[in-house]
């Protein structure tokens, strides 16, 4: 099968040599091509991309998650279209065969993975993939035949299912042929895999084939994508997050397990800012849709805050 690799990217700069070499490390075999598909870059992004010899795909239209990389795929002449971000790296050198190896079963029409964070990255993160390695490696096969009550699930349940993050993911082109993402501002991903399963395909989650990504936001960065996040996945999905979602994560900086060295106060005051962030949001998301939503209030205010995220 052949393999293209889709990368969008906004001023990537330094970031995209050390991606394009991970890349071209991969073992047994290497990328058949990489798109990259620029949104304007004021900086050496795309003199970068074409010198590394990838193919450039301009988007000049607003930035949207879901056509964006639509028209990094229509690009591509690959049977299997691997979508990943600028500054992801793959995690080992068989990250490319193992995601590819899933596409081997005709009835997979997805495969996605997790995300690690670099060591000394942000702690709330670390916190995470801790959780995450906890539930072990071995890939998870999803598909609604084996959800014969999936109609009468909760939200939560379905959200469960829909485990596909395009940080780092795998298409099958020919079913995206009939299942674009089409235009989406947000959660792209999760759409597109509803849609799959509901279609009849089977999604493959394998977190033994991990990308290194994380982010140290400001305080109202992390505000408004939080609250971009809890008023799309609401909308969309109909999701809503609990008051305790992150209550363990949060213990979990005031008491790291005994074998865990104490993560350094400045490191445990970075997540907690980051945690209260996530939290004011929702509240916030929570108070509009039970006061100002049924009153038909509140939405420009909703997207101005969160325009550009």
């Amino acid at each position: 099968m052949r393999v293209s690799v889709v990368i969008p990217t906004l001023n990537a700069g330094s970031l995209l040599p050390l991606l394009f070499d991970r890349l071209r490390s991969q073992k047994p075999a290497t990328p058949d091509e990489i798109i990259v598909v620029d949104s304007g870059s004021s900086d050496e992004s795309r003199a970068l991309a074409t010198n590394a010899g990838a193919r450039l795909v301009e988007w000049t239209e607003p930035f949207n998650h879901g056509l964006a990389r639509d028209a990094a795929i229509s690009a591509a002449t690959g049977d299997i279209v691997l979508l990943t971000v600028q500054d992801a790296l793959p995690a080992a050198d068989d990250w490319l065969a193992r995601i590819s190896a899933h596409f081997l079963d005709d009835s997979v029409a997805g495969v996605s993975t997790r995300q690690i964070p670099p060591p000394g990255g942000p702690l709330e993160l670390q916190v995470k993939a801790a959780a995450e390695a906890q539930a072990g490696s071995a890939p998870v096969r999803i598909r609604l035949a084996d959800h014969p009550e999936y109609r009468h699930y909760t939200p939560a349940q379905k959200m469960a299912l829909y485990r596909f993050d395009n940080v780092c993911s795998a298409v099958r082109r020919s079913v995206w042929e009939q299942i674009p993402f089409g235009a989406c501002r947000y959660a792209e991903d999760l759409l597109w895999a509803r849609t799959v399963l509901e279609a009849g395909h089977t999604l493959v989650y394998d977190p033994s084939a991990p990308v290194v990504h994380a982010h140290r936001r400001s305080f109202i960065y992390e505000f408004r994508r939080a609250l971009l996040d809890a008023w799309m996945l609401d909308e969309l999905f109909g999701f809503r997050y609990r008051l305790g979602d992150k209550l363990d994560r949060v213990k979990a900086l005031a008491r790291p397990e005994p074998e865990v060295p104490k993560p350094a106060m400045a490191a445990r005051c970075a997540a907690a800012r980051t945690y209260a962030a996530h939290g004011l949001a929702r509240f916030c998301y929570n108070t509009y849709r039970l006061t100002l939503k049924p009153l038909g209030l509140g939405r420009a205010l909703l997207v101005r805050l969160t325009r550009g995220i």
